[in-house]
């Protein structure tokens, strides 16, 4: 009777808490770093000991499966809107697996150059006609495709502009500033800046702003460590270095105001949608992207004009070639021409979704990769992850027939037009939104699953301890390093810290409406093979030869995916830490003190927000004593009360009319910082107001985050009967 009476007045309690005014809830690795309350190296069992259900998950991923998955992906043209066949070719591997799996259809806005070309015109008369496409090689197979697609930036603009041009360095807010102060004109000019350091969109927006008439972006080998050709190492396809005349594609769309289609901004594109002006989300200035080879005629030809690298005096600035000056020009009698016709139009994506329905109808757990890519290869960006969710689906399939079902709906998601905005998950998840703020428990993302052997995630403070333990049940395979599991893998390059959420993948639109979500992924440090990152050179050549050969790594991350999501599905208490949360919160805290100290505010009171992460602390231990305590007795009753309030706790977080200025950005913890666009701000709106310099605006959102914070905190409250 008293166990009764315990569970009644909890429930009692919680009856106000689980109602919530559904009205008001709507790339990678970043400088902010936040450690996980856990980030002390800790002891891991070898071998790790697995259940039997783990071993039957973990054993069934084969690297040949894996191999072909790849090989698949990575020999067609699978450009956002451009293979319908690929998408139903997964739906059928889904469903040989055990998944209930269809295409989702829908109209977005895609882009496509008719024309583009870029021509440097010296002082003397010469000229350098840019490639806007890297070599052919005997190698790698599909570098000779007669449908390769053009190196080109998706959303740019438009034009036919003959105009001198001015170096930019990295073309952030800071880099601009030091060529204005040095009075150079960059009015009617183009813009040359090197990738790296921002978010590309962000560089050509920065361009814009300032009036200047389009803007280049190349590759250079600064950001390429220890593996250079400079340094003696072969390039690619002979050695791990870069091939000079890879290209970075992309999108320069602004990303840190939107996600999604440009032409239904805030809500789900369909047929008879109606369809607003893209020109407030994306570029009007035309812009290219250039290999190091093409880059450098450009670069030599500002030698001796303008400001000069020590005079910039900024991070960034003077790349990796040590012959070049890095002069930012302009230079007389110096000019190049970008002629480039971007064609934008409604065009049809199709994302797939796969689904085992759990016996809970309540809580669901999606994970996704998307499909598209910006070269007929993508083996890397995205396909690695694809080749991983066909296997995890069949690892699930191997549970399924032996009766097993989840507690927990699966959702599997490949979603199409990633590389174009988000969009396809944007507009799934706005076409799904009331479905998914009712019964989303998380959401788990695997954009670039394997582009080398360092591991690393980020994600929602509740999730992260949880996917850490996952990673010392994985062994991490032999010639990548003397590793015994993924966490040992993690920790080393890692040590032990987890990144904010900001943009540049498909987690973007769940987290900004308060889901909490993970996005894990593996790439490379300064000693590891050059990743192609956009470029046709992300092909499976580079990965079987490179990148991942035997496909060693693949098994890896999806066996770690796999157990992640197993245990989230289907543990009696979803396996959240909430003290955690509450720590990483106090992280967060500690960062927005430091940008206020820092500020033309440094006495701006912000501890509103400071008193509502206590509250959260507060409720986060209470509510994980009762979880603890619910196990030891297995009280279904309140372990299913905990579950809704883990469920729900992180919708507080999300901001009814979206972040100032960008309204499908909505989450007050993190979000994309508006002037680096994929990497995180922490507490963005008091941080994005702070940068403005607007007292009044920064005093709003402390009093809108807070109370977003003390929303959360209310969700997790429970009786003190119990």
């Amino acid at each position: 009777m008293a166990r009764l009476l315990s569970s009644l007045v909890l429930l009692g309690a919680l009856a106000f808490a689980c109602q919530r005014d559904w009205d008001a809830l709507h790339r990678r690795i970043h400088q902010h770093k936040v450690y996980n309350r856990h980030a002390k190296r800790a002891v891991v069992e070898y071998p790790p000991a697995l259940t039997e259900t783990e071993s039957i998950l973990v054993n069934s991923f084969d690297n040949k499966s894996l191999s072909d998955w790849s090989y698949y992906y990575t020999h067609g043209d699978h450009l956002g809107s451009h293979n319908k066949t690929m998408a139903e070719w997964t739906a059928q591997k889904w469903q040989d697996a055990g998944f209930n799996a269809y295409l989702a259809e829908y109209p977005i806005w895609v882009t496509y150059p008719e024309h583009s070309s870029l021509t440097l015109i010296r002082a003397d008369g010469t000229t350098h006609e840019a490639n806007l496409v890297e070599d052919v090689l005997k190698e790698d197979d599909t570098s000779s495709y007669p449908n390769l697609i053009p190196a080109y930036h998706g959303m740019s603009g438009s034009g036919n502009v003959t105009a001198e041009y001015v170096y930019v360095g990295r073309g952030t807010q800071a880099d601009f500033k030091v060529l204005e102060d040095a009075g150079i004109e960059l009015t009617d000019k183009i813009a040359l800046a090197n990738y790296g350091g921002i978010y590309r969109g962000t560089k050509v927006k920065n361009a814009q702003d300032r009036g200047m008439a389009g803007c280049v972006i190349f590759t250079d080998p600064l950001d390429d460590g220890e593996v250079t050709e400079e340094n003696g190492y072969a390039a690619y396809p002979n050695g791990p270095a870069r091939n000079p005349s890879s290209i970075q594609r992309g999108s320069v769309r602004f990303s840190s105001i939107y996600s999604g289609d440009p032409t239904t901004v805030g809500w789900a594109s369909a047929p008879d949608s109606p369809r607003g002006n893209v020109s407030d989300y994306n570029p009007s200035i035309p812009s290219i992207p250039l290999s190091m080879k093409d880059a450098l005629p450009l670069l030599e030809a500002l030698e001796g004009h303008g400001v000069t690298a020590k005079e910039a005096n900024r991070s960034g600035w003077t790349g990796g070639f040590s012959n070049i000056t890095y002069d930012s020009g302009p230079a007389p009698g110096a000019v190049v021409n970008i002629n480039h016709l971007m064609r934008g139009y409604i065009a049809p994506v199709w994302d797939v979704i796969g689904i085992i329905n759990g016996t809970s109808s309540d809580e669901v757990v999606v994970v996704g990769n998307h499909r598209d890519a910006w070269v007929i290869g993508g083996a890397a960006d995205p396909n690695s992850g694809s080749a991983i969710l066909i296997e995890l689906a069949n690892a699930f399939g191997k549970l399924l027939d032996k009766g097993w079902k989840p507690r927990r709906t699966i959702v599997l998601g490949s979603w199409d037009a990633e590389e174009f905005g988000l969009q396809g998950s944007t507009e799934w998840v706005e076409s799904h939104l009331p479905w998914l703020q009712t019964t989303a428990v998380a959401y788990l993302n695997m954009d670039v699953g394997v582009s080398g052997p360092r591991t690393s995630f980020s994600g929602s403070g509740e999730i992260q301890t949880f996917v850490v333990e996952q990673m010392k049940k994985i062994l991490f395979p032999e010639g990548w390093g003397d590793f015994p599991t993924l966490y040992d893998m993690w920790y080393n390059t890692t040590e032990g810290e987890i990144s904010p959420l900001g943009s540049g993948s498909d987690y973007a639109s769940f987290y900004q409406n308060g889901i909490g979500c993970i996005d894990i992924g593996s790439d490379g440090g300064s000693t590891d093979p050059i990743y192609h990152y956009h470029s046709n050179y992300d092909s499976y050549h580079w990965m079987s030869t490179f990148g991942d050969p035997g496909f060693k790594l693949h098994t890896t991350m999806g066996q770690w995916l796999t157990l992640v999501l197993y245990h989230i599905a289907d543990d009696v208490l979803i396996p959240w830490d909430l003290p955690n949360a509450g720590t990483v919160l106090q992280a967060y805290f500690s960062e927005l003190n430091d940008t206020v100290g820092e500020s033309d505010f440094p006495d701006l009171d912000i501890s509103p927000i400071g008193d509502a992460i206590d509250e959260f602390v507060h409720q986060a231990e209470h509510i994980a004593a009762i979880a603890e305590q619910a196990q030891i007795f297995n009280d279904e009753v309140i372990l299913a009360v905990v579950n809704s309030k883990y469920r729900d706790f992180s919708r507080g977080y999300a901001s009814a009319g979206g972040l100032p200025g960008r309204e499908t950005f909505k989450n007050v913890v993190s979000a994309p910082g508006i002037d680096n666009g994929y990497g995180a701000d922490v507490f963005p709106a008091v941080t994005d107001s702070i940068n403005k310099g607007d007292e009044e605006a920064t005093n709003l959102w402390i009093e809108k985050t807070s109370k977003a914070i003390l929303r959360a905190a209310e969700i997790l409250e429970v009786g003190t009967g119990y």
